[in-house]
């Protein structure tokens, strides 16, 4: 974690990509969690039978159908955001380590080989902006959710919750 808060104070002149997926991220979860509750309401108005109101089946299937289309709108406005950011990250770590390169003393480079070097910092700086890429479109919405979860969870019984929360690190160890 120290690294990840180290790459975003270094580049600290994209926080407003920073701001807007998280809040996005924040967004697609509280959705996508909104579905289920959705779903329950319809199985439960269902199951009346004969005295089920069709007119609020209807309004809670809609809200199913809005409620997906504004997490498909948000995902994927998130994820147009995040491969922005993708590329103001690679341009913004290949002008500083060009501008670092210039600044350094002749000596180094008859020490060490140009290609060595150009390399190192091409596969950083990929690598970089390929985790903040990946960061930005799925691990934070995953956090996201699976906190919201976990509190929806905890609403209804603490001790599922609990539970859930012990066994997350399993989950995450078998799909890692």
């Amino acid at each position: 974690m120290k690294y990840i808060l180290k790459i975003l104070r270094f580049t600290k002149e994209l926080k407003v990509y920073y701001y807007v997926i998280s809040f996005l991220s924040v967004m697609v979860a509280i959705v996508n969690l909104v579905q289920p509750l959705l779903s329950g309401w319809a199985i439960d108005e269902i199951q009346l039978g004969t005295s089920a109101d069709v007119t609020r089946l209807v309004i809670i299937v809609s809200l199913i159908f809005l409620s997906d289309l504004a997490s498909n709108l948000l995902s994927n406005l998130n994820g147009y955001i995040g491969d922005q950011m993708s590329v103001k990250v690679t341009k913004l770590l290949s002008d500083r380590y060009f501008k670092h390169l210039l600044t350094l003393p002749q000596s180094f480079f008859d020490k060490e080989l140009s290609g060595k070097i150009i390399n190192r910092l091409n596969r950083s700086i990929n690598q970089i902006s390929s985790f903040m890429q990946m960061w930005s479109n799925n691990f934070l919405q995953f956090m996201f959710t699976t906190i919201l979860a976990l509190a929806i969870v905890a609403y209804y019984s603490w001790t599922v919750a609990l539970l859930l929360f012990a066994l997350y690190p399993i989950f995450i160890f078998m799909t890692v």
